[in-house]
């Protein structure tokens, strides 16, 4: 042990003279470590393939959203609602950065750190506040790259503004976004917020900021602006500058400083509960597998079910199977924060359909991994089922009819929420999409939501075992980039009607000219999905005994060739 540390007092760790150049060398030892371990040429490989698929999002998306201007009365619109509508977002990132860090986030510093660094009799402050500070610099870089990016493509919709001012009005915001949400996160774990604090907290000013959307009064009066409109007001500055635009700077450069301050206040416990969990997220994801992502991130978030559920069914429901009820309680089972996330969920369903109104189709994309990640927590009586497979031989029942009956209440539940969704595009204001159009595209495209997640369930995560290990690379490589996209390009699907709706009103076309049909097309493919999970079954069956019986045919044929080559041989003797 070095002499300064075992001279100094027991009763004060933070007096220690340590000095922190140490950790930052054992750090600088670990980083050219693993530096060391990475070919130069796989890195410039890893650099050009990212910035070629950058390249082309970008390029796809400029293309996609395309440069007509808005009308005046739509300018007029979106200076009114737009800077409540970005609050609301804005609230909603602080919230979350406020829960996170409730929880121990958002720092997940590696394994030694918390072994040994953390237990060590070492000031906490200056060993996490580099990490602290990488993260919040990794994470503001891409903010402002993302928020530059949507500024650009908004000077293509506002052409009386210079381009430069929406670049830098999106950079800003986004960054600012970001920092209020990492702010939040670091006060909160340096200070150890309680959990129900820090979510009365987040559901005040979200509801808040609600309010302030919806143009809710109080005895005949407007409510104050909710703070997030600020941020709004930031990102909207080249329609109407608004002095109070630099309020949300200023506070999320307060939330950073005072986060990095009081750093060292963090749960060791947490940290290390979080630091294992994070691990365990990052070696699922390279593997594809959502399931198992998503469970570990309900651990990391402590999204436990309830023990008991909302509503009791057993009275009011005898009609119900044991399966199908056991179902509903597994939905009736959800923790309040995950019905928040499903209603959160919707409304971001709900706005990307009006912004796809409003002529940005590729919001169609948002709209189908918006219902795809709440079709994701929707199929979790199935999910459990598939995670215990030795349960299902208590059944009577096969596989196929067991795992639909588990679908129904989602398929319900899906369609009530689309009906939320069709009824936040439904509201008056910018974008409102007529009604009838609406709840139908909504209730259709939750239910492909669910069906594109139930693709992601069923078929777990890839195994070693599977044909596409003994493929080729190449062709190995296609089947699981289309195994990862084919679930969410089924959600998505379900949205892309609504383009023909407006694609008719703008032609002067009837309305629904071919939009019954685009619909129907939709429910045909849920159908198809469901069908395939009812015959999996059977049909990895059959494949199986397929391919058993051409190895024995391959098998027999060599034997038989041995046979008339021992013959030959014979005759020759």
């Amino acid at each position: 042990m070095p002499t300064d540390v075992a001279a100094a007092p027991d009763d004060d760790v933070h007096d220690l003279p340590v000095d922190p150049a140490r950790l930052g060398e054992l750090r600088r030892a670990r980083r050219q470590r693993r530096v060391a371990e990475i070919h130069w040429v796989d890195a410039l490989y890893r650099v050009y393939v990212a910035a070629i698929i950058g390249s082309v999002a970008v390029v796809a998306v400029a293309g996609a959203v395309g440069d007509a201007p808005l009308s005046r009365a739509q300018v007029v619109d979106v200076t009114r609602d737009g800077p409540a509508v970005v609050g609301l977002i804005a609230t909603v990132a602080f919230a979350v950065g406020l829960r996170s860090g409730s929880r121990g986030g958002p720092l997940a510093v590696e394994a030694a750190d918390v072994r040994h660094v953390l237990l060590a009799p070492v000031d906490r402050g200056r060993a996490l506040r580099g990490p602290a500070w990488r993260q919040v610099r990794s994470s503001l870089l891409p903010a402002v790259l993302l928020g530059a990016t949507i500024g650009l493509f908004a000077d293509r919709r506002f052409p009386d503004q210079e381009a430069v001012e929406w670049i830098l009005a999106g950079a800003a915001a986004m960054a600012t976004v970001v920092g209020l949400s990492l702010g939040a996160a670091l006060v909160a774990s340096g200070r150890r917020l309680p959990r129900p604090a820090a979510t009365a907290i987040g559901f005040a000013l979200v509801g808040w900021a609600v309010a302030d959307v919806a143009g809710a009064e109080v005895g005949g009066t407007a409510i104050p602006a909710s703070p997030g409109r600020a941020v709004g007001w930031l990102a909207l500055a080249p329609l109407d500058l608004h002095p109070v635009a630099v309020l949300p700077v200023v506070a999320a450069l307060v939330l950073l400083v005072l986060g990095l301050i009081g750093v060292g206040g963090l749960s060791v416990e947490a940290a290390e509960r979080r630091t294992a969990l994070v691990g365990q997220i990052r070696f699922a994801a390279t593997l594809q597998d959502v399931r198992t992502v998503l469970v570990l991130r309900r651990q990391l978030a402590a999204d436990r079910p309830r023990d008991r559920p909302w509503i009791r069914l057993g009275r009011v429901a005898g009609w119900l199977s044991p399966i199908g009820l056991r179902a509903w309680h597994g939905i009736l089972r959800f923790p309040a924060s995950r019905v928040a996330r499903l209603a959160l969920l919707a409304l971001v369903a709900g706005a990307a359909l009006r912004g796809m109104w409003s002529g940005t189709a590729p919001l169609v994309i948002a709209v189908g991994a918006a219902l795809w990640l709440a079709g994701l927590d929707l199929v979790e009586p199935l999910a459990q089922e598939v995670d215990h497979p030795s349960r299902r031989e208590l059944y009577r029942h096969p596989e196929g009819a067991l795992f639909i009956s588990l679908l129904i209440p989602s398929f319900v539940v899906a369609a009530g929420l689309g009906l939320l969704v069709g009824a936040v595009a439904a509201l008056p204001g910018a974008g409102q999409v007529p009604l009838g159009p609406a709840l139908v595209t909504g209730v259709v495209a939750a239910v492909a939501g669910v069906a594109g997640a139930v693709g992601n369930v069923v078929s777990g995560q890839p195994s070693h075992k599977s044909d596409l290990a003994l493929m080729a690379p190449e062709v190995a490589g296609i089947g699981l980039v289309l195994k990862s996209v084919l679930p969410l390009a089924v959600a998505v699907v379900g949205a892309l009607p609504l383009l023909i709706v407006e694609a008719n009103i703008e032609a002067g076309r009837p309305q629904m000219q071919g939009t019954t049909t685009a619909w129907a097309g939709v429910i045909v493919l849920v159908g198809l999905v469901l069908g395939w999970v009812h015959q999996r079954e059977e049909i990895t069956r059959w494949w199986n005994e397929a391919q058993e019986a051409q190895r024995s045919a391959s098998t027999g044929s060599d034997g038989d060739d041995d046979d008339d080559a021992g013959s030959e041989e014979d005759d020759r003797r």
